[in-house]
């Protein structure tokens, strides 16, 4: 199971203890009250009540509180709550004569829209909310004597506790949304760090699968020429020195492929201009670039990914697009950069870039990987009037 799928029952188990929290707050309110202020009548029932509400509360707290499967049941603690309420404060009204009980345990109700925004549903919050202010409007009604409680205080106490039931809805809809997103998110990390696995497994075998070809061959091809040239050989000679030089070449090549050192010394801006000269040099297309916003000298973090992120792109379009421009700009924002790549070939159509990653197809989908792990975006879309257009945004 991933992390994201286990955050919603770790979160179900903390509301869980809030919740017993807020009851076990409820259970020492009524002894307080039935200890400064004892009803006269049915005092022993209204005991009884308080300690049954005791074992109830301790007992639900065993209860799978943090299993998905068992939410859908804890309605009813939220039942027992309001009827635990209701009838302490009824049978204590027995004896309002002598004692201020009733008015003061009936602003227990205002803790009851609390312990249900905890249950992170706002549709349960909601059903239990409305029939709580209902019921205490109707207790208020039953326990008010003729001149003792004005009717203005029993409106205002209605008003005041349909506010926090509103504002428990909403606080219930809102800790839920979060705790989606939170989820959402660690299974979207989860799947970027796979995929970072996935692509770096990948190039790293494309390195050595490049070495071993390349220049590791013409190295082998000289050692094999070292007992001719041992002789004086002057041809192996040449045919050593001429497959050393290759070799160097190509090492040379995959080493600024791998960090350009005109990157360091002269800005992305340089090193986007040698690769534009690189691909121009080959006479097979049209390369403009353009750069905005970017002073002389300027380095950011994201220099090396966009330049490695600008050779697969420019890579793709010299093979694969049968285009005949290709354009480059780079701009730099207060606090990002854009970079678009766009060719006027024959267009990639839908691209998808996370089922490409799925194949196996590593190119851009690995850029996408990438370029999100830093924190951006790379989308693909449709040329105008014809190709493709890649914008990677990056923040600085």
């Amino acid at each position: 199971m991933s992390l994201g799928a286990d955050l919603v029952p770790v979160h179900a188990a903390r509301a869980a203890r809030i919740r017993r929290l807020l009851r076990l707050f409820l259970v020492a309110t009524y002894v307080a009250v039935l200890l400064t202020e004892p009803p006269t009548e049915h005092l022993a029932v209204c005991w009884v009540i308080v300690a049954a509400y005791l074992v109830w509360t301790l007992g639900i707290g065993f209860l799978g509180s943090g299993d998905l499967r068992t939410q859908r049941y804890l309605w009813v603690a939220l039942v027992v709550d309001v009827a635990a309420l209701t009838l302490l404060t009824l049978i204590s009204d027995l004896s309002a004569d002598q004692s201020w009980a009733p008015y003061l345990l009936i602003n227990g109700f205002f803790v009851i829209p609390i312990i249900a925004a905890a249950q992170l549903n706002p549709w349960m919050c909601a059903a239990v909310v409305g029939p709580t202010i209902l019921v205490q409007l109707v207790t208020s009604i039953l326990i008010r004597n003729v001149g003792a409680e004005p009717w203005s205080y029993v409106l205002l106490r209605t008003v005041l506790l349909s506010a926090v039931g509103l504002g428990a809805v909403l606080l219930s809809h809102l800790q839920r949304s979060r705790v989606r997103t939170i989820a959402d998110l660690l299974a979207d990390r989860t799947a970027l760090l796979s995929d970072l696995v996935t692509v770096e497994q990948r190039e790293q075998r494309d390195l050595a699968e490049s070495l071993h070809d390349g220049a590791l061959q013409y190295v082998l091809g000289a050692r094999l020429e070292l007992d001719d040239v041992a002789t004086g050989d002057a041809v192996a000679t040449e045919r050593a020195d001429a497959a050393l030089q290759e070799a160097a070449r190509l090492l040379r090549s995959t080493t600024t492929a791998l960090h350009p050192a005109v990157l360091d010394a002269a800005g992305l801006p340089a090193a986007l201009t040698d690769l534009a000269e690189t691909v121009r040099a080959r006479g097979r297309l049209t390369v403009t670039l353009e750069v905005q916003g970017w002073p002389d000298g300027l380095h950011t973090k994201q220099d090396g990914l966009l330049l490695s992120t600008a050779r697969e792109l420019v890579t793709n379009v010299v093979k694969h697009a049968e285009a005949h421009e290709l354009r480059i700009s780079l701009r730099r924002n207060d606090d990002e950069v854009v970079m678009v790549v766009s060719d006027d070939g024959r267009g990639m159509g839908q691209v998808d870039l996370d089922g490409r990653l799925a194949q196996g197809h590593l190119g851009l989908a690995s850029r996408r990987v990438r370029v999100a792990a830093a924190g951006g975006t790379l989308v693909v879309e449709p040329g105008s009037p014809t190709g493709t257009s890649v914008e990677v945004r990056l923040p600085v």
